[in-house]
């Protein structure tokens, strides 16, 4: 009997690993955050970083305007700057896709709309889709007030659904932060 329960035990500790190591083998890394605020503010004199811890206000009405729980106390954001000039905004953030968290950047020009979205690693073995510059596209532009419902402003991809989802869900939130922490007056 001990050794029914040792091989028993043994193939489910054989089949957890295997089944975690080929989740993380699907993990793609695209960017690194270095590398895209480079690239997307290489016109610009320098970037500097507001990391913006939440108080207890800010927090209840930007939860109140997204209609969800934050997850995080403290976000950084990311501003590019030429002279006295404010070039433009990057937020990087994560949500869960299926089962596995998506890390995206999301850009905005100084007025806080979005200009460019961004997978930065992608880590399911489906819905990578979003990464294509067509889907991506149609944030561009958006700002806070805009809905991004998937289905509705939001074009689906087939087979990706759940990660339409959460890179309109990221995008979202990115847009409100911005606008709630840094473009506006509290």
């Amino acid at each position: 009997m001990k050794c029914v329960f040792n091989k028993t035990a043994l193939l489910f500790v054989l089949t957890l690993v295997g089944a975690s190591t080929a989740a993380s083998g699907h993990a793609r890394v695209y960017y690194s955050v270095r590398g895209l605020l480079a690239e997307q503010f290489r016109e610009s004199d320098r970037v500097d970083y507001k990391r913006v811890e939440l108080s207890d206000e800010q927090r209840r009405r930007i939860q109140t305007r997204l209609g969800a729980k934050l997850k995080k106390d403290t976000y950084t954001f990311y501003v590019a700057h030429s002279a006295d000039n404010i070039d433009g905004y990057a937020l990087f953030d994560r949500e869960i896709g299926q089962h596995e968290y998506i890390d995206f950047a999301t850009f905005f020009d100084s007025e806080g709309r979005v200009t460019r979205v961004e997978v930065v690693a992608y880590r399911e073995p489906y819905g990578a889709g979003i990464r294509s510059e067509r889907f991506r596209r149609q944030f561009v532009g958006k700002e806070p007030t805009n809905d991004l419902k998937p289905g509705y402003d939001i074009d689906v991809i087939s087979g990706a659904t759940l990660s339409t989802r959460a890179m309109a869900k990221a995008v979202k939130r990115a847009s409100v932060l911005l606008h709630h922490l840094l473009l506006t007056s509290s």
